[in-house]
């Protein structure tokens, strides 16, 4: 992680406030929260989730309190796949203890909040998972939701462990749609992108595909993402982390994978980011014609 440096920090390495000034203004260095700098260099080399938890290192160190992240940054702080980075810090502190955000872009919530529901990871304080996949599932939009919900073995936690943590919550708000987010999660998703892409076939009129379906090749045996396997297609979701590891030798292998079972009459569509969240639609027409084509169909 790129390192924070504070305003004392800073002056204790002999530069003056002028000096910090003139940084900042020529783009030297980046200001991550008041009083909390990092070299712009270092900050363009992160990923927008680094940068987003590098601000949130730095409100837990300016704070008098280290606060309880929760939501979206809670989900952040653990380490989830997130639909999207959340534009804003989010905090959670119990009734009674102030409303005031404190700072700009800082979300405080007020709920009852037990110690048991409060994890450290990485020296940050945030809700446990369960608390953080619950509370995201009653408050974020639903596909930002169901991604998170997807991920619950993280925790070792399952659907009847979330379903029965919900009933004694009770009135509270957002409960009823948790329920929806939780009768809509399927922990068989491998990805961000695995996940939108099934909530994306599920609205759509298209025949419900199999999950994870692993199809016997000549050198090793190839598990699809999504399949029909009377119509023999496959779809792939392409995501910029699936090859993150390795990628010449993973995607090497994945293509010799693919190219095997179309050697067995399978046709393999592949999406991505775009076709599933931009043109949800055309990728949709474009899955329909495959089907239509496939010899299982006639």
């Amino acid at each position: 992680m790129t390192d924070l440096m504070s305003l004392t920090q800073l002056h204790d390495t002999g530069l003056s406030g002028h000096e910090i000034r003139r940084r900042l203004r020529d783009g030297e260095l980046h200001r991550v929260h008041p009083g909390y700098f990092t070299t712009s260099e270092a900050y363009r080399r992160l990923r927008p989730e680094e940068q987003s938890l590098l601000r949130h290192r730095a409100l837990s160190r300016a704070a008098s309190v280290p606060p309880v992240f929760c939501l979206a940054s809670a989900a952040l702080v653990h380490g989830l796949g997130l639909r999207r980075v959340p534009a804003r810090l989010h905090t959670l502190t119990r009734p009674g203890q102030g409303t005031h955000n404190g700072y700009a872009g800082v979300v405080r919530h007020q709920e009852p909040l037990p110690e048991s529901d409060v994890a450290t990871v990485d020296g940050l304080r945030a809700t446990s998972g369960e608390r953080t996949l619950l509370d995201c599932a009653r408050l974020l939009p639903f596909a930002d939701a169901v991604v998170l919900a997807d991920q619950a073995p993280r925790f070792g936690l399952t659907r009847v462990r979330l379903e029965n943590r919900l009933l004694e919550w009770a009135g509270r708000r957002g409960v009823r749609r948790a329920r929806c987010v939780l009768d809509a999660m399927d922990t068989r998703s491998e990805s961000v992108g695995e996940t939108l892409t099934r909530l994306m076939l599920a609205e759509s009129a298209l025949p419900a595909p199999e999950l994870q379906w692993v199809i016997v090749g000549r050198t090793g045996s190839y598990r699809a993402d999504f399949a029909w396997p009377e119509q023999r297609l496959v779809l792939e979701f392409d995501g910029e982390c699936k090859y993150a590891d390795s990628a010449a030798t993973v995607i090497r292998n994945e293509r010799r994978r693919e190219v095997e079972i179309q050697e067995q009459g399978w046709t393999v569509i592949r999406v991505g980011w775009h076709d599933v969240v931009r043109a949800p639609a055309a990728t949709v027409a474009r899955i329909e014609a495959a089907l239509r084509r496939s010899p299982g169909s006639r």
